[in-house]
């Protein structure tokens, strides 16, 4: 039955007989050949951001998919937020590696989980993204994070309620936040697109078209389709002078000028290739840090003039069941800020870096211990 299934799979080009001689890291066929954490240089440039000799840490595993970290600064302390993709929470890891569930309910706090969320593939596994897609800290330390299936931007308050910060626009609903970044007069940049549905984009639940929006004063105002963009919106990061926005939409890094008003102007064509299509994070000189996304796991490290200074290929497993090793998105941490976060799907990683990374918030937050908003 396998074989039969294979060869009819061949036929009809679902699956390319290279990728099977390969292994793929996610779906059917076997699994990828095993490979080690190696930095690829591409510029001189890259010994100032980066050693030669940094070594790849792991932090914890077993999250299935994982996304959107943040850094956390408390006192002389501090700890990693980020989103459980599969497990509807946000989970909270402390320098000395210690997980705890932050907040249960994150990206759905309604009675029918069956009902939304997309289906996708985590290695073998047909899984359900219903978890927070997000997370960052406003200047006032408030933890605002995206609640993908409820549609939603949140943000928790210091006594410890919950804000929706807004759920779209005109009467309409978003159809999934995704990642967004806060500018320093608060104004958030967020991605939206379909995997807060059921179905995606097919779903009948779906209301407004995939773009780039501006949460500012009170208002949410489209800047950008995924039609202007050119493929599906999904990380978004600013400029340490909040005058450059990046995007990336599939696997094109853009990068538009802001307006005086919040506003988009001109763009450009900032990168292409591996290691785009998922985060963005900027240092405080302005290089630029993308993600790949669904697999291999490969950070694309840019200057802050455009030019491809390097990648950081994350190590692939090839033991069954399959283990998904990726890069979904990215932080910068440690009070120093010069410590990388990776969320890499079942793991989550760190760096040690030369380069001195942007860290939301103020130089303390301390976030309360929020309640459980639902029960299911």
């Amino acid at each position: 039955m396998k074989n039969a299934f294979v060869f009819a799979a061949l036929a009809t080009g679902l699956i390319a007989a290279d990728v099977l001689a390969q292994g793929v890291m996610r779906g059917d066929g076997p699994a990828p050949k095993a490979r080690d954490f190696t930095i690829e240089k591409a510029s001189d440039a890259l010994d100032d951001l980066v050693g030669p000799n940094a070594k790849l840490e792991l932090v914890a595993d077993g999250f299935g998919l994982n996304e959107g970290p943040v850094w956390v600064r408390d006192g002389d302390d501090g700890y990693l937020i980020l989103g459980g993709l599969l497990d509807n929470a946000l989970y909270k890891i402390t320098p000395d590696k210690e997980v705890s569930v932050f907040m249960e309910y994150a990206g759905y706090s309604g009675d029918r989980p069956e009902s939304v969320g997309t289906q996708t593939r985590s290695g073998r596994a047909h899984v359900l993204l219903i978890g927070p897609g997000c997370a960052s800290l406003d200047s006032r330390g408030r933890l605002v994070w995206c609640a993908m299936q409820d549609r939603a931007v949140k943000r928790l308050e210091p006594n410890g309620d919950v804000t929706i910060v807004s759920d779209g626009a005109e009467g309409k609903l978003f159809s999934g936040p995704n990642d967004l970044v806060i500018a320093a007069n608060d104004a958030i940049y967020l991605t939206d697109n379909d995997y807060g549905l059921r179905d995606a984009g097919l779903s009948p639940d779906k209301e407004m078209p995939n773009g780039i929006w501006l949460i500012k004063d009170g208002e949410t105002k489209r800047l950008l389709t995924r039609t202007a963009l050119g493929g599906p919106p999904n990380g978004v990061a600013l400029s340490p002078d909040d005058k450059f926005l990046y995007l990336t939409a599939g696997s094109r890094l853009l990068r538009y000028e802001v307006e005086p008003d919040g506003t988009l102007g001109s763009s450009v064509k900032f990168g292409e290739g591996p290691g785009i299509g998922d985060g963005v994070k900027v240092d405080k000189q302005g290089n630029v840090y993308s993600s790949g996304g669904a697999g291999p796991g490969i950070i694309r490290i840019t200057s802050v003039d455009g030019e491809f200074l390097g990648a950081l290929h994350l190590p692939t497993y090839s033991k069954e069941p399959k283990k998904q090793i990726c890069a979904t998105n990215l932080a910068f941490g440690g009070n120093d800020g010069t410590t990388l976060y990776i969320t890499a799907c079942d793991a989550v990683y760190q760096i040690r870096m030369k380069a001195e990374g942007l860290l939301p918030g103020p130089s303390v937050s301390r976030l309360p211990t929020p309640f459980e908003s639902a029960q299911y």
